[in-house]
């Protein structure tokens, strides 16, 4: 009878035979995951001994086909979802902040739908299911968890404990296009007398709030920098003396819930690092801020020494808000495109591409830059499809071929 092929990672029966001194040798056949083949052979003193010790030395030779670690395809979807963030980790495939939100979605929402399901009984409905479910309460969170997942079940696919993505077979349900909120330089102006006048209220009671506010609306509007980036603007990186002043967006502040506050030096792309000329109306609040920082590294800090974070700012803007009964859209992010919208309206979609940080301009038309109501002046160029002045004549002849027909008359 013929040997039974064995698959790459996986090993044969384990043959005994009993010696003259009493103990017994037993041999293991196995295939490595290159396609070799090897043996192994112990003695023991009884064939359980033999088993023991041959497949603990066969772990060393290789890891079992369909497994990951101690995972194979009976084990929890959990625990598959655990091992990957481990891989990630490890390959550093994900930066910090997406790891540390990827986690959380799986312990806060993957796990209590689907994470004590077996691998193998994971399929396209269980993933509709879920998706449907969170979709309900959160839409948003409902496409970060669907793409969290696919990337884990390619992580099963990749080491065998699955035979596809069944991820990929569900369609998420389609955006509706918002229209971009950018204000516009007299809802601007208007903003910063609201901030001047909250921070001088007569009802005021404690000491004068910082300046932090308007200071941070006017570097976004004259950067375009997001939230954390502008915050996370370090002095080495700001330029005032040049003939031509720059600030470079070279870092951020992350402070998301369920992590320490803290500085990162890379940006959400690597079309993110950008240097910026900016205007000279910003240049008085930035030297102000330098005389009084005392060496502090970072533009925007704490009396306490410590940088600000996007929280400082967003809770600040909300107590304007509630103060002056401002529409809750109105946020640090609306600034932003206020500011990529007149640099693509003056410049082009291009330069408002490379100043937002966006490695493609449809990124910024079809997110940032506000589209202009008004269509450009036409007039004189399709006046010239009119001809001249009216005919009142009769049409003498048409084209029989171009038009289908000759009226009577004609």
């Amino acid at each position: 009878m013929a040997r039974t092929k064995l698959g790459p990672g996986s090993h044969g029966e384990i043959t005994y035979q009993d010696l003259p001194d009493g103990r017994v040798r037993g041999t293991l056949r196995f295939r490595r995951l290159d396609g070799s083949y090897g043996k192994l052979r112990v003695r023991a003193s009884s064939n359980a001994a033999a088993r023991r010790s041959l497949l603990s030395s066969i772990e060393e030779q290789y890891a079992p086909l369909g497994e990951v670690g101690d995972l194979s395809p009976d084990s929890s979807f959990l625990a598959l979802a655990r091992e990957f963030m481990d891989h990630v980790e490890f390959t550093q495939e994900q930066r910090d902040t997406t790891r540390h939100e990827n986690r959380r979605l799986i312990e806060k929402k993957i796990a209590p739908h689907m994470g004590a399901l077996a691998i193998r009984e994971i399929k396209a409905s269980t993933v509709l299911r879920v998706y449907k479910a969170i979709h309900n309460e959160t839409p948003s969170t409902a496409r970060n968890v669907k793409a969290l997942i696919s990337q884990i079940c390619s992580y099963a696919v990749m080491n065998d404990l699955m035979a596809a993505n069944p991820a990929r077979e569900v369609k998420r349900v389609r955006q509706q296009s918002k229209p971009i909120y950018a204000p516009a330089p007299m809802e601007l102006e208007v903003l910063r007398g609201i901030i001047r006048d909250f921070q001088n209220r007569a009802d005021r009671m404690g000491p004068r709030p910082s300046d932090l506010l308007g200071d941070v609306v006017d570097l976004i509007l004259s950067t375009g920098a997001r939230i954390g980036e502008a915050v996370g603007l370090k002095w080495e990186h700001v330029d005032i003396d040049s003939p031509k002043p720059t600030i470079t967006i070279a870092g951020k502040i992350v402070d998301s819930k369920g992590q320490p506050k803290h500085w990162e030096n890379y940006l959400k792309s690597e079309s993110g690092w950008r240097r910026i000329t900016i205007p000279p109306e910003l240049l008085p609040m930035l030297r102000r801020r330098k005389l009084a920082s005392g060496g502090n590294d970072f533009v925007f800090h704490t009396r306490t020494g410590a940088p600000n974070g996007t929280q400082d700012v967003h809770r600040a803007l909300r107590s304007v808000r509630a103060w002056a009964g401002i529409d809750d859209e109105l946020v640090p992010h609306a600034l932003r495109k206020s500011a990529v919208t007149a640099v693509s309206d003056a410049l082009g979609l291009e330069a408002g591409a490379r100043f937002a940080g966006h490695k493609r301009s449809r990124v910024t038309e079809q997110y940032y830059a506000k589209r202009a109501v008004d269509a450009p002046d036409t007039s004189e160029v399709l006046g010239q499809l009119q001809g001249g002045p009216k005919n009142p004549g009769r049409v003498l002849e048409v084209d029989k071929e171009r038009w289908g027909r000759r009226e009577e008359g004609f």
